[in-house]
């Protein structure tokens, strides 16, 4: 019995390459990350400033500040908490 096995072949381009050495383009994407989650803890800020306004109406927005890198320690834990959990699903059944 003969099996025939047939080559792919053909040209990788540089974009889907592990490494890419383009450092403008590096720079581009860092860039755009760092502003996707710039913007993510401003959405975080704003939500914890509303509801430490609802919670604590008499207190003033200093207060609010004061305690902020607190709560944006917090959000990361419960974000960080959360995606291990996910990932913990995605790896049940897998000797990883």
């Amino acid at each position: 019995m003969e099996v025939k096995v047939k080559r792919v072949t053909g040209r990788v381009s540089r974009e889907n390459t592990v490494m890419n050495n383009n450092p403008i383009s590096n720079e581009r994407h860092i860039s755009e990350r760092i502003a996707i989650v710039n913007s993510i803890i401003a959405r975080w800020k704003d939500l914890a400033r509303r509801n430490f306004i609802n919670t604590h109406p008499i207190l003033n927005l200093d207060d609010f500040e004061q305690h902020w890198p607190q709560v944006l320690a917090n959000f990361f834990l419960a974000e960080t908490i959360r995606v291990a959990r996910a990932l913990e699903l995605l790896s049940d059944d897998r000797d990883n």
